[in-house]
């Protein structure tokens, strides 16, 4: 015999082995002449010490009443409204009274703030200053009266809270002397001007 012959034949020999082996694994190997029996799965696994798993509960929410100015249906007046916000952190509480600006339920008080989102309300509590970035809708856009009333509301909303000192304006991120082109915006506005 070969060198060759004997390495073809010691494969051979080496797969025949290895099919005996993996079909003996399928068709459930007897040993000493014992069957085993099959292994029945439950469709659902036992459970050992069950343990209730932690249900995360939602915040609970702050509640405060605050003023809220709106207009008037010819917008010759501010009204002020005490509504009730809600809010999550202290820090929160801004956010939640400013846009309460955004919408009534009183026919009367026409909401100046209506198409208008408050993007970013942050307040430094170190300094006492609250940053606010407008983004305007097209119906944002109103006339001298509005736009004095509109910065009125504004003001009042902001300095009801008694650690705001000044108040930073931006519209769509920058600063600007004039929200709607007809009242001027100073930057900051501070609680006593």
């Amino acid at each position: 015999m070969t060198k060759t012959s004997r390495l073809i034949q010691g494969a051979l020999l080496v797969s025949a082995i290895t099919f005996t082996v993996t079909a003996c694994g399928q068709k459930g190997l007897q040993v000493g002449g014992a069957t085993p029996q099959p292994t029945i799965q439950s469709e659902k696994p036992a459970v050992q010490n069950p343990q209730p798993t932690p249900t995360a509960t939602p915040e609970a929410l702050k509640q405060k009443k605050v003023k809220a100015y709106y207009s008037d249906p010819d917008e010759m007046k501010l009204i002020e409204k005490e509504v009730t916000i809600s809010y999550k952190q202290n820090g929160d509480i801004y956010e939640a009274a400013l846009n309460a600006l955004t919408k009534s339920d009183d026919a009367k008080a026409v909401p100046l703030f209506e198409d208008l989102k408050f993007t970013n309300v942050a307040f430094d509590k170190a300094k006492g200053d609250l940053k606010i970035d407008l983004k305007f809708g097209p119906k944002t856009q109103l006339g001298a009266p509005g736009e004095d009333l509109f910065l009125q509301a504004l003001k009042k909303t902001a300095f009801q809270f008694p650690e705001v000192n000044s108040l930073y304006v931006l519209k769509d991120g920058k600063q600007v002397e004039s929200l709607m082109g007809h009242m001027e915006l100073p930057y900051p506005i501070k609680r006593f001007n």
